[in-house]
């Protein structure tokens, strides 16, 4: 599955459904397994409830919700009723009829088809849970305290899961306001989620902003949440099956090793287990699954997406920035180019100063390059052309050491902490350089515009 799947993505192709999986006690699975559902930019942003082309704009209006202009006068007002209408659609509808529910059954995980993506891998994998989660203290209609999360589980057993979710993530942080209480946590898990309850629970939004509230603003529409069966949470009414449990304080079990996105497997680690309490899902459930690893793979399509919907964002906090890039290729976080609008010596540096210290996803980029804005930020001959001709490496490297750094990249000295490293591929200007800049050659643009015309009306011709 995990080489179709693969090869799918890589050949652009459609959403995968297997219907003859089989179990890995050679039984055959009971439910279909739906595969690349993200695998194209276009799915991605229909997933948003966008056209492709629409993602950039759908970034400036988010962007202008989390920091709106104050109102100037009615007229002012109605414009902006689409905003109003999306902060609307963030408060959640409790429903007592949910599709999700149609079906009870009881703490048996054995009739999910969870895949084991590679060959390598520990066990079968949920690839694409949603985890719902609150903090201690909290009650269950309370949904702006809740966190979802896309933490990937193990499946150890018939009624047991292992949870991973890492140190920083909302999870683990309402998991240690129940340890520290001497309580289990009640954590549900949705499968099949519809898409803007998934991409909600996979962007890395601020902890202040309620996940199940941003779906409401992806959708369009009041997400639809019902109550769980065994435990004190709330869940997506909508989705395909859910998963309902405990973690009990203490509770842990080696996880892994799996295949991860930086390409490698990374090695077994204790994390909480959950005892199940409960599986609901609809009369004919599908089982949503995906594959993590080098990249291309469905996370890095998604986050080049998710690149262009934070871009708005990254502006009104750092203004000079024109365009970023986060190159799939190198795991969608590692390297960033970020172009400017350069006006004074040491703006570079400002800049990635700016994005390592304000904005918490960029806490593990480890390689930030920056450019003027007559470089295409994403176009690595541009990039190589600005570092060879802009660039002088005792002047220009800005080097960090001891920063923080995800633990699985193994090229780091030290676990959890690392270098970092800023490349100014600017013109120089000012201060900056003691010598007279060159002149970068251009065509005359009316030259361009004939050769274009001749090219046109004589290389058809000649091809044929």
């Amino acid at each position: 599955m995990t080489a179709v799947q693969l090869a799918a993505l890589r050949a652009g192709g459609p959403i995968l459904r297997f219907d003859a999986a089989v179990a890995d006690d050679g039984g055959a699975a009971t439910m279909p397994v739906i595969a690349n559902l993200f695998g194209t930019r276009a799915r991605v942003a229909a997933g948003l409830g966008l056209a492709p082309g629409d993602v950039a704009a759908f970034g400036e209006f988010l962007a202008a919700l989390r920091s709106p202009a104050p109102v100037a006068g009615a007229r002012d007002a109605l414009s902006r009723w689409p905003m109003l209408k999306a902060a609307l659609a963030t408060r959640p509808r409790l429903v007592s009829r949910a599709p999700v529910q149609e079906v009870g059954a009881g703490p048996d995980l054995s009739a999910l088809p969870v895949q084991t993506p590679w060959p390598g891998d520990a066990g079968p994998l949920v690839t694409w849970p949603v985890v719902v989660t609150r903090p201690q203290g909290s009650e269950p209609p309370q949904t702006a305290a809740y966190n979802l999360g896309v933490y990937r589980a193990q499946v150890i057993g018939r009624d047991r899961l292992i949870l991973r979710w890492l140190a920083h993530r909302g999870g683990a942080a309402h998991a240690r306001t129940w340890a520290r209480a001497g309580q289990a946590m009640p954590v549900a898990i949705a499968l099949g989620a519809d898409p803007a309850t998934l991409l909600a629970a996979a962007l890395p939004l601020p902890e202040t902003l309620s996940e199940v509230a941003f779906s409401g603003v992806l959708r369009g529409a009041r997400t639809e949440l019902t109550a769980a069966r065994t435990v004190p949470l709330l869940v997506p009414a909508r989705s395909e099956i859910v998963i309902e449990g405990w973690v009990h304080p203490g509770d842990m079990a080696p996880e892994g090793p799996f295949g991860d996105h930086t390409g490698y497997y990374n090695a077994a680690e204790p994390f909480p287990v959950m005892r199940v309490s409960a599986v609901t899902h609809r009369r004919d459930p599908l089982y949503l699954t995906t594959v993590t690893g080098r990249p291309p793979d469905e996370p890095s399509v998604i986050a080049e997406v998710f690149n262009d919907l934070a871009l708005p964002v990254i502006r009104t906090q750092i203004p000079e920035v024109r365009d970023l890039w986060l190159p799939p290729a190198a795991c969608s976080y590692r390297i960033a180019v970020v172009q400017i609008a350069k006006r004074y010596p040491g703006q570079a540096r400002r800049v990635m100063m700016a994005l390592w210290g304000m904005l918490p996803q960029f806490s593990y980029t480890k390689l930030i390059v920056t450019v003027d804005d007559d470089i295409d930020a994403r176009n690595w001959d541009d990039i190589a052309w600005a570092i060879a001709t802009r660039m002088d490496p005792a002047r220009d490297l800005m080097v960090i050491d001891d920063t923080p750094m995800d633990y699985l990249d193994f090229a780091s000295p030290r676990e959890g902490l690392a270098g970092k490293l800023g490349v100014d591929a600017t013109t120089k200007i000012g201060a900056e350089t003691a010598r007279d800049w060159g002149q970068v050659m251009a065509l005359d643009p009316a030259h361009e515009a004939r050769a274009a015309e001749i090219l046109a009306r004589h290389l058809p011709a000649r091809a044929a």
